[in-house]
C-alpha cells in the first residue's frame, strides 16, 4: 500500500511537473560560472556514456522539488520521508515533527547541475547549486532504486563555492575518497572537522581545517558551556562523530575539492550534586523531549551537513551548513 501511494503522489507530481514544463519552455539545464570550467580548458569527453544524464539530473530534481511541495502542504511527513535518504531522512522528520506537520515551503531559483561522469555500474548522484528563498543551496541526490535526496547545506554569509571542473560535454570530476592530491582526502574530511569542533586549535586537525563557525568558534562555545555547567552543579559534553553516510566530493578547476559530507553531534548534561538546579531544555529542542527541563540527565542528537572546499594544499573551509536536533531523551 505504501509503494503504491509513493508512486500515485509521483504520478501526480510527474504530471504537474509536466504541466509547468509546457508552459515555462525548455527544461534543459542551465549552466553557472560556478559549475563551469572553459571549453578551452576541458579535457576531451570520454566516449562511455555517463550513469547519470544532464537531462535526467533535471528531471530528478524538477520532480523533487514539486513533490516535496505538495507533501509540505499535505503535512505528510510519512511521505516526505520516502522523498530522502541517509541524514536527510531524519532531518525531514524532525523539520514536519518540530513544526506540528506544518514545515516551511520553499521558493526555488535557476538550479546548476553539478553531474558527475559516473560508470552505470557506481553509486549513482549528482549534485545541484540553487537559489532557495534568500539563501544558495547545495543539495545532492544519491540513487537506489529512485532518485532520492542525501544532503543539503546552505552557503554561509561571505563564502562563494569555487569554480568546478567539468568536461568538454558538461560533466563533473570525480574526486575519489583516497585521492592525495589534495590536503585532506575525502573520507578524512568529516573526522578531522569532528576534531576541531570539540578540541579547537589544540586538536590534530590544526592547520588542516580552517578556523570559523562550526569549527574552533563551537569548541569555543562547549569550552564555555562546560565551564558554566560546572558553576552550576552539572556536567556539560558535546561530541562529534562522521556520520556512516555517503562523502560526495568533485574536482575545482585550482586542483582541489568540493566536498559535502554529515557529522553526528550528542550534547549531554547530567547533574552531580543532589541541589542541582533542574537542566533546561534549548527552545529548539523541547519538541524532541517534551519537557523544559530535567532532574537527572539531558541528551541531545543533531544531525550536521556540511560542504567543504579542500585545496590542493591548504586548510580545508567549511562553506556551506544546515542541520538541526533529530532527537532527544531525559530524565
Amino acid at each position: 500500500m505504501r509503494a503504491y501511494g509513493r508512486r500515485r503522489m509521483l504520478a501526480l507530481a510527474a504530471g504537474l511537473l509536466a504541466a509547468a514544463t509546457a508552459c515555462s519552455g525548455s527544461g534543459e539545464p542551465s549552466s553557472s560560472p560556478v559549475a563551469a570550467a572553459t571549453a578551452a580548458a576541458a579535457p576531451t569527453t570520454p566516449s562511455v556514456a555517463p550513469g547519470v544524464s544532464l537531462s535526467e539530473a533535471a528531471n530528478a530534481f524538477s520532480e523533487y522539488v514539486v513533490t516535496d511541495d505538495m507533501l509540505r502542504v499535505a503535512g505528510d511527513r510519512r511521505f516526505a520521508r520516502d522523498l530522502h535518504r541517509d541524514g536527510r531522512t531524519d532531518l525531514v522528520t524532525a523539520e514536519f515533527a518540530s513544526t506540528g506537520d506544518r514545515p516551511a515551503r520553499y521558493t526555488w531559483g535557476t538550479p546548476t547541475f553539478l553531474v558527475p561522469r559516473l560508470r552505470p555500474d557506481e553509486p549513482l548522484w549528482f549534485s545541484v547549486v540553487v537559489p532557495r528563498d534568500n539563501r544558495t543551496a547545495v543539495l545532492t541526490f544519491a540513487k537506489g532504486t529512485d532518485w532520492r535526496l542525501s544532503a543539503l547545506a546552505l552557503l554561509l554569509p561571505a563564502q562563494r563555492l569555487p569554480e568546478v571542473k567539468l568536461d568538454a560535454a558538461g560533466y563533473a570530476e570525480v574526486v575519489g575518497s583516497e585521492d592525495k592530491g589534495v590536503q585532506i582526502s575525502p573520507r578524512y574530511i568529516a573526522p578531522l572537522h569532528a576534531t576541531i569542533a570539540e578540541r579547537g586549535p589544540a586538536g590534530i586537525a590544526a592547520g588542516l581545517i580552517a578556523a570559523g563557525p562550526y569549527t574552533t568558534e563551537t569548541a569555543a562555545e562547549i569550552a564555555d558551556n562546560r565551564t558554566a555547567a560546572k558553576k552550576d552543579g552539572f556536567t556539560y559534553d558535546s561530541i562529534f562523530s562522521a556520520a556512516d553516510y555517503p562523502v560526495y566530493a568533485l574536482r575545482t578547476v585550482d586542483g582541489g575539492a568540493l566536498v559535502q559530507y554529515s557529522l553526528l553531534r550528542t550534547t549531554s548534561m547530567n547533574s552531580v550534586i543532589s541541589v542541582s538546579p533542574f537542566l533546561p531544555v534549548p527552545p529548539e529542542g523541547r519538541w524532541a523531549l517534551t519537557r523544559e527541563q530535567y532532574r537527572d540527565n539531558i541528551k541531545i542528537f543533531e544531525t550536521q551537513q556540511y560542504v567543504a572546499t579542500v585545496p590542493p594544499a591548504s586548510a580545508a573551509t567549511v562553506i556551506a551548513y544546515d542541520g538541526a536536533i533529530t532527537k532527544g531523551s531525559g530524565l
